[in-house]
């Protein structure tokens, strides 16, 4: 009976610490994990193709893909990323493939700096980033200091960015 009683003041204790961020209820539980800012990025061709999908033919696999920024040596340090299948929220499906990174939201709150991505044999494209930590969203994205644009259908759940390569 004690170790019930103990198990059960136990509880009654983790309940009453664990007090929402958002006073007046909806927000995350202090004790909760918090999500951080990351980046989905799909890469497509002028005629709409998914160049990061396995079945498409001319396809960037991981391994052609180089993400990464340059340190103060001038030498390029990697940014960790993965190759994320198509998914879905409920009824809002998303059928491209996409680069994600939590790493480098992390990397753009200590340095104000410039990533880099190449994709095989091109051009590395520069990446430059504004992300809100209150909201713990990246909301503009600039490929080779030019806005890319934020697919909108999904807004509600994810923000995805595009970059049309030629």
């Amino acid at each position: 009976m004690k170790k019930f009683l103990i198990a059960l003041a136990v509880i009654i204790i983790a309940n009453f610490g664990c007090k929402k961020e958002d006073i007046g209820g909806g927000g995350l539980c202090a004790c909760s994990v918090v999500p951080n800012p990351h980046l989905n990025l799909v890469i497509k061709s002028a005629t709409g193709i998914d160049l990061l999908n396995p079945e498409t033919t001319g396809y960037f696999s991981a391994s052609q893909i180089q993400f990464y920024y340059l340190g103060q040596n001038g030498n390029s340090v990697p940014v960790k990323f993965f190759v994320r299948q198509p998914f879905s929220y409920g009824n809002n499906k998303f059928l491209y493939y996409q680069i994600f990174s939590e790493e480098i939201a992390t990397l753009a709150k200590n340095k104000t700096q410039s990533f880099y991505l190449k994709l095989g044999t091109q051009a590395p494209h520069e990446l430059n980033l504004e992300i809100n930590y209150t909201t713990r969203r990246v909301e503009k994205l600039s490929i080779n200091k030019v806005d890319s644009p934020v697919d909108n259908a999904l807004l509600n759940y994810v923000d995805i960015f595009y970059l049309t390569t030629p």
